[in-house]
């Protein structure tokens, strides 16, 4: 979530480019409020809620061609990638779909084996490595 604001400008970006962009159903709801402010959200949601939300962007995944992993810095770790994310990238691998990712993870990350395994483009904020 905290870096959605981001998201929704890259999100204009890739249709001014013509594809078709899904975002996030969190990314939506903050996008409605222009509220970007991550705490206003935490705790928000039920357990039951998050889990639909977890799903329908599940679902979303699925209908499309490749996913963009936008992961900018949190707590300090530049490149970070949450837990729901790695999930999403997950699916996005066992579905074939292309995985970019934004931008470059640490050197100790604990999954950048994983990462690596499914073949992810670290595209380093260039647009134009998107196809």
């Amino acid at each position: 979530m905290s870096c959605y604001k981001e998201l929704v400008e890259i999100e204009k970006k890739l249709k001014e480019k013509s594809f078709k962009v899904n975002i996030p159903i969190s990314t939506q709801v903050m996008k409605k409020n222009n509220d970007f402010e991550v705490s206003h959200f935490k705790g928000v949601y039920t357990p039951k809620e998050r889990g639909k939300f977890i799903l329908t962007n599940f679902k979303k995944i699925a209908e499309g061609d490749s996913i963009l992993v936008v992961n900018g810095e949190k707590n300090g770790i530049n490149g970070y990638i949450g837990a729901n994310v790695l999930m999403e990238i997950g699916l996005a691998f066992y579905l074939g779909l292309k995985i970019y990712i934004w931008n470059l993870i640490g050197e100790n990350s604990t999954y950048k084996e994983e990462l690596l395994a499914f073949g992810v483009e670290f595209i380093n904020g260039d647009l134009r490595k998107i196809y």
